[in-house]
């Protein structure tokens, strides 16, 4: 693209700087060639001037021969003699025909004593005639001259009126064939960064340009291509995601429900824990009654209370020993890209009323069991999703951490928490909505309480709770 503009640009320039260095040459030509034409004149009127002090020299000797003022003498023509030397070396510049006078003139001068007042009337008439050619050769120079002069004046007025002429044309050139398709083509490039894949025009545009164009229309079918294939990627990714996320939430699901499951069979082992000493009581008192009845039918029917009894027994430790599980081990997490994900995972789950937000520092980690913490998230979220409903409000989650604890605050702009809740504590199976559990609070509470922390919950004014989860965390850094 740049070479191609400082081509468009250079071309009118070089063209225009050609037309100037021809119009100055031509002008300092002109110049030249007119000093040398007046050089022949300078020289020639020299002669001129010469030829005339020579004459008239010859005419005051002769005025004053024929006046009787004075006698000829031979001194009185070595200046006529030196002029008329001085011309016949100067012949280049002579009339043909004054050359043969000069000399008749020179020829009379060295014989002047042979007959003097003849002799002088004769060089006084060569010299006349001299003189009348000579004049009229300079007349024509003049004349030749000024004719020359008038065409160099037309020529440069030609110049300069084509010159103008030229400069427009190149402009014209330039702006048509040159500028106006680089405009059309920025137009064009601004329109594709709007992803408005138009091809552009060739026509009217100069051969120089044309390789740009071609390479710009090349472009464009190609980016109008990857573009649908693009959106055929991007349909497959979407439809991909779909999926994913359809599956992802049946599994959030899934454990949801085996949270609540394990709940369950967390109270069922603690009542089997329970009963098993009541019954181990109860075994023994009819173990002891039995020893002490003499009746072998009362007694075989004592045998088979306390044989069931033994079985409940054993069932009862069956299910102790099923309940048991293993904590989920602790791990380094990075809070922020954690709660971002469980933040994507919900917004699926959540009306478009609803706006999540996130505050949460971009360096903070922590060592925590990282399933639990995104399911105790994924609860308190839903949580007051719930409580919000259609309505439009705000969900934020932010965290801080202060000496070791970790401070994880999910705040919403809802009614808040019923006061019952607030005075009582949470408790399983125990919630304020007509479709609740009363599960969500209580697997968080527990989530905390495994960790050594706590649960808090409080209310905002003038409305909208928060519920913070405290925790300890020995390994918080800022990176």
């Amino acid at each position: 693209m740049k070479s191609f503009l400082s081509r468009s640009i250079w071309l009118p320039a070089i063209i225009t700087a050609t037309l100037l260095l021809i119009a100055l040459s031509l002008l300092v030509g002109m110049s030249w060639r007119s000093l040398q034409r007046l050089e022949p004149m300078r020289h020639h009127l020299d002669l001129v001037n010469h030829a005339q002090e020579a004459g008239l020299h010859l005419q005051q000797i002769l005025i004053d021969t024929l006046t009787g003022n004075d006698e000829l003498a031979p001194q009185q023509f070595q200046q006529v003699r030196a002029e008329v030397d001085y011309i016949i070396r100067m012949n280049t510049h002579l009339v043909a025909k004054d050359t043969v006078r000069l000399r008749q003139l020179q020829y009379l001068l060295a014989n002047i004593d042979d007959h003097p007042q003849l002799s002088l009337i004769a060089s006084v008439d060569l010299m006349r005639k001299i003189m009348s050619a000579e004049t009229g050769a300079h007349d024509l120079l003049l004349e030749r001259i000024k004719r020359d002069t008038f065409i160099e004046f037309e020529i440069a007025a030609g110049i300069m009126i084509l010159l103008p002429l030229l400069a427009l044309l190149a402009l014209f050139f330039l702006r048509h064939r040159i500028l106006t398709p680089l405009t059309n083509l920025r137009v064009l490039m601004s329109a594709l960064a709007r992803q408005n894949y138009r091809a552009a025009s060739t026509e009217g545009v100069d051969s120089m340009l044309l390789p740009l164009f071609e390479n710009y229309n090349h472009l464009v079918g190609r980016l109008t291509e990857l573009e649908k294939s693009h959106q055929v990627r991007q349909l497959s990714l979407e439809s991909e995601v779909r999926n994913a996320t359809h599956t992802l939430l049946q599994q959030q699901r899934s454990l949801a429900n085996a949270e609540r499951l394990a709940t369950v069979g967390e109270i069922a082992a603690g009542f089997a824990h329970e009963l098993r000493n009541p019954l181990a009581g109860i075994q023994m008192a009819l173990g002891n009654l039995r020893s002490e009845l003499t009746d072998i039918e009362h007694a075989e029917r004592l045998n088979m209370v306390i044989d069931e009894l033994k079985r409940i027994a054993r069932l009862l430790n069956d299910l102790l020993t099923q309940a048991h599980q293993e904590p989920e081990p602790p791990r380094d997490v990075h809070l922020a890209e954690v709660i971002n994900q469980v933040i994507s995972l919900a917004r699926y789950q959540l009306p478009r009323s609803i706006e999540l937000k996130c505050n949460i520092p971009e360096h903070l980690a922590c060592r925590l069991p990282e399933g639990g913490l995104r399911q105790s998230l994924l609860n308190l979220i839903l949580n007051s999703a719930e409580v919000i409903q259609e309505c439009d409000g705000t969900i934020e989650i932010s965290a801080t951490a202060t000496q070791q604890v970790l401070q994880l605050s999910v705040t919403d702009s809802g009614p808040g928490f019923p006061a019952t809740l607030l005075e009582a504590g949470v408790r399983r199976f125990s919630t304020g909505r007509a479709q609740g559990t009363g599960l969500g609070l209580a697997l968080v509470r527990r989530f905390a309480s495994d960790l050594g922390g706590q649960l808090q919950l409080t209310n905002i004014e003038p409305h909208g709770a928060c519920a913070t989860l405290l925790l300890p965390c020995k390994e918080t850094t800022y990176a």
